[in-house]
């Protein structure tokens, strides 16, 4: 039998729930009180997902979801992605509107330059345009030539701060997609937050190349396309899980300071006729509570930043 020598069980990355160096762990529990400005509990974070999903989109190195299921040219995938971006959004945003919520609009650039009638409108409404890469069929992946996915990072900001004139500081991997080298990337290009890692419910700092990042908590398991189009649930359950994390967070919010709902929307699931009314019910009950606000990705970042509880 061979000796294992010592320097086998060195490991540089070793600690608390951690093998890297991006953030420091910290749990929840142990921050302490506080709340969001004007002296509310709970911001509602809504990001509306605004996608441009290729006829011809590759199925490697996987297909996102929502991607296209069928071979070249699929009109059925194809179709129902774009009702969203042509009857879907402007269903969305009269609700969104009656309730004065202001959103985060995580946005393909491709969308912007093909659609600029949609970018008015959504500048109209003072909402906050996030990069949220070129296309659905473009993503961010580890065997990608780090050229490669840096040519689409710069692309996806030149394109989406050029046609909207916002400076465009947040980032949103289309799909939850990244690479090793996407956070630094993203920093480089003079983003100030990403929403792509799902660990957490409150934002943290989040270290890159280019210098700190602040991670943001856009949840997957609460969206629309998770409960709605995978999980293939009724609009009656998708009202009552979000409402149950409504009530929750609420209350955690009364007990231990401030906490953050994240609504993920897609408008061509959402905002379909046999589910609309639904959301803008969900929404007029969150938005008669005291204590709540809507804020966007940047405002929350803000925020939390003023806090000096970045750990």
């Amino acid at each position: 039998m061979s000796q294992v020598s010592d320097d086998y069980f060195t490991y540089p990355n070793r600690g608390p729930g951690l093998d890297h160096t991006r953030y420091a762990h910290r749990y929840m529990r142990s921050l302490p009180r506080f709340e969001w400005p004007g002296g509310k509990r709970l911001f509602v974070w809504i990001t509306v997902h605004i996608e441009h999903f290729p006829m011809d989109m590759p199925n490697k190195p996987f297909v996102p979801i929502g991607g296209m299921d069928r071979p070249y040219p699929s009109v059925w995938d194809f179709s129902t992605r774009d009702y969203g971006n042509r009857v879907g959004i402007f269903r969305l945003m009269k609700v969104l509107d009656r309730h004065g919520m202001r959103a985060t609009a995580a946005m393909n650039s491709e969308v912007a330059a093909r659609y600029p009638h949609l970018l008015a409108e959504i500048l109209k409404r003072d909402w906050e345009v996030a990069a949220s890469g070129v296309d659905m069929g473009k993503l961010h992946h580890g065997l990608q030539y780090r050229d490669a996915e840096q040519a689409l990072v710069e692309q996806s900001f030149e394109t989406l701060r050029r046609l909207s004139g916002q400076s465009v500081t947040g980032w949103h991997s289309p799909a939850h997609s990244q690479s090793q080298n996407t956070p630094d990337l993203v920093a480089a290009q003079g983003a100030t937050y990403i929403a792509d890692w799902l660990n957490d419910e409150l934002p943290y700092e989040f270290a890159t190349s280019a210098g700190p990042l602040t991670q943001l908590p856009l949840s997957y398991d609460l969206s629309d396309r998770k409960i709605l189009f995978v999980q293939n649930a009724a609009i009656g359950d998708y009202e009552q899980q979000i409402e149950a994390a409504f009530k929750l967070l609420d209350a955690e919010s009364a007990e231990r300071g401030g906490r953050i709902l994240s609504l993920s929307l897609s408008p061509w699931v959402i905002a379909q006729p046999s589910n609309i009314r639904t959301l803008d019910r969900l929404l007029a009950r969150i938005a008669s509570h005291e204590g709540v606000a809507c804020a966007t990705g940047g405002e929350i970042r803000d925020a939390w930043q003023a806090l000096e509880l970045k750990a």
